[in-house]
């Protein structure tokens, strides 16, 4: 995976993240790690309908939204530093809909490297969900 290691740790935290966001109806339609190659970092990247009505004009709430599931599950290895909310309708989300699909509560682990998917580039992925 990229030069920085995503660790089980993180993996198991954004697991409980989209467990918690679905008890609470939010249940996000696409949660992915991917490695951002240029900034040498990994973000969970979250989206679904309910985090698309709020974007981009209240994304302040959305991001509340999810600062509320992470206090609650209190992760060890995952913060909102890590967290970056994109709409279902992203080049990458619709690309990855092609590709594979989980069920729309579903959690999968389906690991990408050095991948081009319609013109993208991935250099390292972990899809968790894509329903």
């Amino acid at each position: 995976m990229g030069d920085k290691t995503l660790v089980e740790s993180q993996i198991d935290d954004s697991i409980r993240l989209i467990q918690k966001l679905d008890t609470d109806g939010n249940s996000p339609s696409l949660v992915l790690w991917y490695f951002y190659d240029d900034l040498d970092e990994w973000r969970l990247l979250v989206a679904g309908p309910v985090f698309d009505a709020l974007l981009p004009k209240r994304e302040h709430i959305a991001y509340g939204m999810l600062v509320e599931a992470m206090t609650s599950i209190s992760p060890s290895y995952l913060s909102i530093s890590y967290l970056k909310l994109v709409v279902t309708n992203s080049p990458l989300a619709i690309s990855l809909h092609s590709l594979i699909r989980t069920p729309s509560t579903g959690i999968s682990r389906a690991y990408f490297s050095n991948t081009t998917l319609n013109g993208i580039f991935i250099k390292d992925m972990v899809i968790l969900r894509c329903g």
